[in-house]
């Protein structure tokens, strides 16, 4: 199979809950059509768990939404992530093109649970502002629907990334407004350095840097 340039054989991914959401479902069901005799099994977790997974080889690829500390890992990075305020139509914020940092600390605030890449970013993002005080957090929920959900009712605002908000924006059920400083993140691919040697998964990898690029402006603005 080798010599004749047949693709076949089983991978496990590992992906974050964003990106399971948002970004692979579409990817993978291309990969799919060009490669039929390719099984792909797909684990979702929240970043520190695909990362030990990847760690523990309990998958072969994972794909997260923070940056990864483990040094012996390759990490590959796929596209960058814009991160966004929402807030419900009737909120004060909401005719507001742009809301600095400083003001997220004034409103309810409702977060992801310990251990997200989402959670992560956005505390680190506050680390580095000086002068801003911690956020009033009044729910932790453990996915990117529940957020949006708990936003919709009124009940706080939040920060998620644009790419799981398309479908609110467009149906007006939420508002994005733009973060001062604004806030990126790396979506990336993380592996063992040995996996490369697996012909499947070089070919996934490099239909997924492929698909990175073509999709890199998804969900902006």
């Amino acid at each position: 199979r080798e010599m004749t340039g047949e693709v076949s054989g089983a991978l496990t991914i590992g992906a974050s809950t964003t990106i399971a959401e948002y970004m692979l479902p579409a990817l993978l069901g291309d990969f799919r059509s060009k490669y039929p005799d390719v099984s792909i099994h797909l684990k979702v977790s929240n970043t520190d768990g695909i990362v030990s997974m990847v760690e523990n080889n309990t998958i072969d690829l994972g794909v997260v939404e923070a940056p990864v500390s483990n040094k012996n890992l390759v990490v590959d990075e796929c596209r960058r992530d814009q991160l966004v305020c929402i807030v419900p139509p009737g909120h004060p914020k909401a005719k507001a093109k742009i809301i600095k940092l400083a003001e997220l600390t004034d409103h309810p605030y409702i977060c992801r649970e310990e251990g997200s890449g989402t959670r992560e970013v956005i505390a680190e993002y506050i680390h580095s502002v000086k002068g801003v005080g911690e956020l009033n957090v009044v729910m932790e929920l453990g996915s990117p629907e529940s957020v949006k959900g708990a936003v919709e009712a009124g009940m706080g605002i939040s920060v998620v990334s644009r790419a799981t908000i398309q479908k609110e924006l467009k149906l007006g059920t939420l508002v994005a407004i733009e973060l001062d400083p604004p806030l990126e993140r790396p979506f990336s691919f993380v592996h063992q350095k040995q996996k490369f040697r697996l012909r499947v998964m070089e070919e996934l990898l490099e239909f997924a840097r492929n698909y990175c690029v073509e999709h890199a402006h998804d969900g902006e603005a």
